[in-house]
């Protein structure tokens, strides 16, 4: 097949690249320039592997004419397009408006070129965990259950749904779960909007990609709405998360940042009564929570014996930077963001994604 994945530079868009190269297929990608610019070191690795492959097309989402010239790529068009370009927390917060272009209005446009081709392809949309709104209390999610708009990004994500089913294009629809990757950095005060009790249920990154990769080719997928999680193994709080990524950073137990200094509500994310169907299908799953701690562990191997030696400095500094702590400053309101979607999907991070700009 051939298959043009839009926003391929960023953390599930690599993925999806990988397993779309590794399936067979032929690939291209539409990215814009200053993702380039980010993305310039790790791509030249990836260079040297399958990706050399890959044909490459730069421009922005939001312009008909630039994603006219992405599916020109391919004669004729391509057979499918994963759609993974979008603007994503915290990114997606600053700017409600920018948002609303890039992700509606860029998904308008590959809507528009799918329809103009001589045969349509398949569209593959990126959605989010996040269209099911604060689920703490009930925190059992299927694709069925109704959907709350609770920022910005949300927003933007049902009304590409809504574009695509729409359309009368063949598509997929994947919502991603919290999507987890090695790179994460737990230093972030966007870390304090999840409630500590949060149910978490991670898809590892290159599961994310292959379930991509699949729904983009296989028959069965036409016309469906899959919520995409890693399932058993792959459930768990945020309080033991971050405990976790704690401990492998150096930092020792996450006690000393009491409950208190998190927010009570206001967040998404919870456990996937019906990721077991989408796998069943889509046949993505080969990481666990305890395959994606390891890489974690061993990224961090280095920085480890330095970073426990400046914990106690750290985890002071965390504490002051709780917004619903009594000594944080005044003038920092409370945030509830999201995790990285498609984009990604970790709750708190020191770095811009690469998927902040497709």
């Amino acid at each position: 097949m051939n298959i043009l994945i839009t926003g391929g530079f960023g953390n599930v868009g690599r993925s999806a690249v990988s397993a779309c190269l590794a399936a067979g297929h032929k690939v291209a990608i539409f990215e814009s320039p200053s993702a380039l610019k980010r993305a310039q070191a790790g791509l030249r690795r990836l260079l040297k592997t399958q990706w050399r492959q890959c044909a490459f097309v730069f421009g922005d989402i939001r312009s008909p004419e630039d994603v006219g010239r992405a599916f020109e790529a391919f004669e004729g068009g391509p057979d499918a397009v994963i759609h993974l370009a979008a603007l994503i927390p915290p990114a997606s917060d600053r700017n409600p408006a920018v948002t609303e272009a890039i992700n509606v209005g860029g998904t308008a446009s590959v809507i528009a070129a799918a329809k103009a081709c001589p045969k349509p392809p398949r569209v593959v949309l990126a959605s989010s965990i996040a269209i099911y709104g604060d689920r703490l209390a009930d925190f059992w999610i299927r694709t069925t259950d109704e959907v709350h708009v609770s920022d910005t990004y949300s927003g933007t994500k049902v009304a590409c749904e809504g574009l695509l089913r729409a359309s009368g294009l063949d598509f997929a629809i994947l919502r991603l779960s919290f999507v987890a990757w090695a790179k994460w950095l737990p230093l972030d005060p966007l870390l304090f909007s999840v409630p500590p009790e949060t149910r978490l249920e991670i898809i590892h990154t290159e599961d994310a990609g292959r379930a991509f990769a699949a729904a983009a080719a296989l028959p069965a997928a036409a016309g469906r709405t899959f919520d995409i999680g890693g399932g058993a193994l792959c459930r768990t709080s945020f309080r033991a998360y971050i405990d976790r990524m704690f401990r492998y950073f150096g930092l020792g137990s996450s006690a000393f940042l009491p409950a208190s200094a998190f927010a009570r509500g206001g967040f998404h994310c919870g456990w996937y009564e019906d990721s077991d169907e989408a796998e069943r299908l889509l046949g993505f799953r080969r990481k666990t929570l305890e395959d994606y701690y390891e890489e974690v562990r061993w990224e961090t191997r280095f920085i480890r014996p330095l970073a426990a030696l400046a914990a106690p400095a750290v985890r002071h500094w965390l504490l002051k930077m709780s917004p619903f702590s009594p000594r944080a400053p005044q003038n920092r309101a409370p945030s509830s963001r999201s995790p990285r979607r498609a984009g990604g999907s970790s709750p708190a991070r020191l770095r811009p994604s690469t998927q902040e700009r497709r």
